[in-house]
């Protein structure tokens, strides 16, 4: 048994939809999240700006003594997850492997679609990873670098649509059955992807799998808390508490939420 908690990071509010899973799956587990609001987004920057980054948060995590870490975002997953993995010795889960997992059980066409910010589309994992597993997949896949600074910036559902229908204007045409919520503030807004895309098209979250292969990896290693309260949770943020707050409480629904801002610049 081991009661510290679970550590999440990302490059802003998007993790929430991951901590919201993780949540979910592990009640009695307690969790630190840090989103990195103030040099978000990731998307557009360096790797080695990316991989510098995603250090600090890791290391802010480290010293609430976490005993695993999820990189509840896309970019710093594709990025620095192969660096930092090796800088640390809690177990490291990333969204890409597990959402990749994901889109290629769901398929029945064999084609999939995925939509992420830049750096992540560039680096090809989903494409690789969801070829790994089938490699009769063909992965169709779309930069949207506009849709996390506008849902980081909290913009109302006509702004949001309008928006996602242009980031996915390049995949009119294909016969894709699945669409990849490949960067984790996208299902912040998923509602408008559904719109934009039909009925027809089964969305692949994966933080949904990130829940489970969690659970799993906590089981094989005993590190399930030995508490049966519910878990304890802590907010974190480099940019501004009261906007993180604001968007954690609507999308979790606790009422009571409350973050703080950290400087991790000179962890």
């Amino acid at each position: 048994m081991d009661n510290r908690p679970i550590g999440l990071l990302d490059s802003g509010v998007g993790g929430f939809t991951v901590v919201k899973k993780v949540i979910e799956k592990l009640p009695h587990e307690s969790t630190v999240f840090i989103g990195d609001s103030a040099n978000m987004p990731y998307g557009d920057k360096s790797r080695e700006r990316i991989i510098e980054l995603t250090r600090r948060s890791v290391k802010f995590l480290l010293q609430k003594k976490v005993k695993l870490i999820i990189f509840a975002c896309n970019t710093a997953t594709a990025v620095a997850m192969p660096t930092l993995q090796n800088e640390v010795e809690q177990q490291v889960i990333g969204v890409i492997q597990s959402g990749s997992l994901a889109a290629a059980r769901t398929t029945k066409n064999k084609k999939v679609a995925v939509a992420a910010t830049p750096v992540t589309i560039n680096s090809h994992a989903y494409q690789k990873e969801i070829k790994f597993r089938d490699p009769d997949i063909k992965v169709m896949e779309v930069a949207a670098p506009e849709l996390a600074p506008l849902i980081e910036s909290q913009k109302d559902y006509d702004t949001n649509l309008a928006a996602v229908k242009r980031s996915i204007a390049p995949l009119k045409g294909q016969d894709f059955d699945t669409f990849v919520l490949g960067c984790t503030h996208y299902p912040l807004i998923q509602n408008e992807f559904a719109e934009a895309l039909g009925d027809k098209i089964q969305i692949v979250d994966p933080a949904d799998q990130v829940a489970q292969y969690t659970f799993n990896v906590m089981r094989r290693d005993g590190l399930f808390s030995s508490s049966d309260q519910a878990g304890k949770h802590e907010y974190y943020t480099t940019g501004d508490p009261d906007k993180f707050s604001e968007m954690g409480r609507r999308f979790l629904g606790q009422a009571d939420l409350t973050s703080h801002q950290v400087d991790t610049r000179n962890l």
